[in-house]
């Protein structure tokens, strides 16, 4: 039975100087992004398996019958996030810091993007860590869109590894592909290390000590 999206009854009361009323599409949209903030508060503080849908409406303000009609099942709502946090990480803090730069002057700004993600939004690095190693496991929705996540980061790190050689800003002869999963897995384990015991790893350390490391030995006058 399909759920009418009730304005009336999820939806606090309208207040005439708010403007014009919203359209169903909008309504629909804005009940989406609550349903998704909700899940990745849920996510990030109990985890998936003890994540309910029931949950995830209460913390929404809606019936967990109006999360089955959005997004259809809990597999579905948390793949959903997956894309979701993707794509802000990519529009809202990697590509403002990459703003142009290749090289090594572009590693140093994700992995300072890393940090100011972690510094400003850790709930939602916690959740992208639990979704992270949950797609290892029985949930076949989210396999599929990390592993397409990291292609594409470990693609776009090669891209700008290459023009930073072409560029004369990054030493030669090194495997660029190599390099590029070489330098995700370092940060992607520095993060899952902090997560995990933020008392007893120092995030500002490691990371500065992998920029140390990208500027030693990939900028042009590094030793072979």
């Amino acid at each position: 039975m399909q759920v009418e999206i009730s304005e009336k009854e999820n939806i606090p009361a309208r207040d005439p100087r708010q403007g014009p009323r919203l359209s169903q599409a909008e309504r629909t949209a804005r009940t989406r992004k609550r349903l998704l903030g909700a899940t990745l508060e849920l996510v990030a503080e109990r985890g998936y398996d003890r994540t309910s849908l029931a949950a995830i409406g209460e913390r929404a303000g809606y019936s967990r019958g109006v999360v089955n009609h959005c997004f259809g099942s809990k597999a579905a709502l948390l793949a959903e996030l997956a894309t979701f946090m993707f794509e802000r990480w990519d529009h809202a803090q990697l590509r403002p810091a990459l703003d142009g730069r290749v090289g090594v002057d572009a590693l140093v700004a994700t992995v300072n993007a890393v940090r100011r993600q972690a510094r400003e939004n850790p709930v939602e690095l916690r959740a992208f860590y639990a979704l992270l190693f949950e797609g290892l496991g029985p949930t076949p929705d989210l396999r599929p869109r990390f592993v397409d996540f990291h292609r594409r980061l470990r693609s776009e790190t090669a891209r700008l590894i290459t023009k930073g050689i072409e560029a004369g800003c990054l030493k030669t002869g090194i495997d660029v592909h190599a390099q590029a999963g070489l330098f995700i897995g370092t940060f992607r384990g520095v993060m899952y290390q902090w997560i995990l015991d933020p008392e007893g790893v120092d995030l500002d350390a490691l990371l500065d000590a992998q920029i140390h490391l990208i500027e030693t030995a990939l900028s042009p006058c590094a030793a072979p």
